[in-house]
């Protein structure tokens, strides 16, 4: 229990935060205080890492309530699906290509020579 009584009150407190006036969501301050607590040693791994494992196995039930709210907006994602899509497909394409130019800019080029080598292996 004691795991989850942090990981929450991690939770809640990045929402007090975003309260405040900090421009960010919430959760994401909650997961930025985190780490930092995790990283300081002002939490040990130990204390969360059952709880945090319970809830990663089971990640797929808490999508079922946005699922919902989505299925509620079937009219506005009508009217406004090609420019979701739009979006989708372009911040996907920004994601893949920053990802792959910075792999490459940090990787060594025998790294990136190895890495191509054990692709061809591939079946």
């Amino acid at each position: 229990m004691l795991g989850f009584v942090i990981i929450v009150a991690f939770e809640m407190l990045g929402v007090a935060l975003h309260r405040l006036g900090v421009p960010l969501p919430g959760s994401v301050l909650g997961l930025i205080l985190f780490t930092l607590a995790l990283l300081l040693g002002l939490i040990r791994l130990e204390w969360v890492e059952r709880s945090s494992l319970l809830l990663v196995r089971h990640m797929t039930l808490l999508f079922i309530p946005l699922m919902a709210g989505l299925a509620t907006m079937t009219p506005e994602l009508r009217k406004n699906g090609v420019a979701l899509l739009a979006s989708l497909v372009a911040s996907l394409l920004a994601v893949l290509l920053t990802t792959g130019s910075l792999a490459h800019f940090l990787l060594r080029d025998e790294e990136i020579a190895e890495i191509n080598r054990e692709a061809d292996l591939l079946p």
